[in-house]
């Protein structure tokens, strides 16, 4: 035989009886551990130790073993993928810590009560932008001369108007939160609940602005900032009600020219007052108790019930007289790169949109109090 060749062989048999005992002692471990859940649990896992059924079938136990070096990591698996009865010996305390049994997520994450949000999707939206400000003409005046002929040489009678240019700055909406990368990488259900709750969150505010917001500052300028003041004089006589006020409201749109009012915006609490109004027989005027449920109309307008709106206040408007107009859709962006994010394992969730509302014509919108006596 070769002397080299029987030197390396040498060496490869030295090196192999060199790691029996290490391999021996392992075993002694395995068998150690078997004794000890065998004598600790009551029954056993099954027809087969789940553990020496992962030792048994552990590819990198066999690759330590063969090598004498390295280091394993056993895995017991998905216990929902392998069979296994098991006597109770701990349950789940009130706090939620898991004993022996593990709990089982039922259903997803179970969110606070959410606003349910309509003024985006009841507004007309056409344009969208790719500037930081928008502006619209406006006609401000129009005097209408036209009258007939005096004579066939007579001066012809002259019309004049006027416009104005309405500027409008677009505004950002955003907010963020921090969230470790664990729960992005271990949960993402978690995660996704998250981004959606940011966007929630940022239509939430859209929504207020849109209705309210008073134009000063970054704000928006709302449809209660814009719209005519609900005329009390249109109210005749002592005995009114909530649905007087309303109608009255769809009269003076009418009355200024206006493109019709087609909806109405009120809080639940008067939409309640006003399910509860009564004739002088008892019988309810709007709806019935034990009638099939539908989206609540007036004169056939569909009325928007938001807490958004305060109560004992109300706003008539027209879909096509103001449009909300996007720079950009709202958005959710993930950053590793914030501040400490990276030494500190965190997240940065960004949820952020640019846009503006235009309200092309005020007097299609009227407001009001439902409570106040007519002037």
């Amino acid at each position: 035989m070769d002397p080299n060749l029987k030197i390396v062989l040498d060496s490869i048999k030295g090196s192999v009886e060199a790691y029996g005992p290490k391999i021996a002692a392992i075993q002694t471990q395995v068998d150690a551990i078997d004794v000890s859940l065998t004598t600790r649990h009551v029954s056993d896992f099954g027809s087969e130790d789940l553990l020496q059924k992962a030792l048994d079938e552990s590819d990198e136990l066999k690759r330590v073993v063969s090598n004498g070096k390295g280091r394993a990591v056993i895995r017991l698996g998905d216990l929902n993928q392998i069979p296994m009865q098991r006597k109770v010996l701990t349950s789940v305390g009130m706090t939620g810590t898991p004993g022996v049994i593990q709990p089982q997520l039922v259903g997803g994450i179970v969110p606070i009560a959410q606003r349910r949000l309509f003024l985006r999707d009841l507004l007309f939206r056409n344009n969208k932008t790719t500037t930081n400000q928008v502006y619209f003409i406006k006609e401000a005046t129009f005097v209408n001369a036209a009258s007939p002929q005096a004579g066939e040489d007579a001066l012809k009678a002259e019309t004049t108007n006027t416009y104005t240019t309405v500027n409008l700055p677009v505004q950002t909406v955003s907010h963020w939160l921090a969230m470790s990368r664990q729960v992005l990488d271990d949960a993402p259900a978690l995660a996704d609940f998250i981004k959606s709750k940011l966007l929630y969150g940022l239509r939430y505010r859209e929504e207020l602005q849109i209705l309210a917001g008073d134009s000063t500052g970054n704000n928006l300028t709302g449809l209660l900032t814009e719209a005519a003041v609900f005329n009390t004089a249109l109210l005749t006589g002592s005995s009114w009600t909530r649905l007087d006020i309303l109608r009255r409201a769809l009269e003076q749109v009418e009355l200024a020219d206006e493109t019709p009012a087609g909806f109405f915006v009120l809080n639940p609490s008067d939409v309640a007052n006003i399910e509860l109004i009564k004739s002088t027989l008892g019988e309810y005027i709007v709806g019935s108790p034990g009638g099939t449920a539908t989206a609540l109309t007036l004169w056939g307008k569909p009325v928007i019930s938001t807490t958004a709106m305060v109560a004992g206040t109300f706003l008539a408007g027209s879909s096509e007289s103001a449009e909300l107009i996007d720079r950009m859709d709202a958005t959710v962006e993930l950053s590793f790169e914030d501040r400490d994010n990276f030494v500190r394992n965190a997240v940065t969730v960004l949820c952020e949109e640019r846009t503006v509302l235009c309200t092309y014509r005020p007097n299609a919108f009227v407001t009001g109090s439902l409570t106040s006596s007519p002037a």
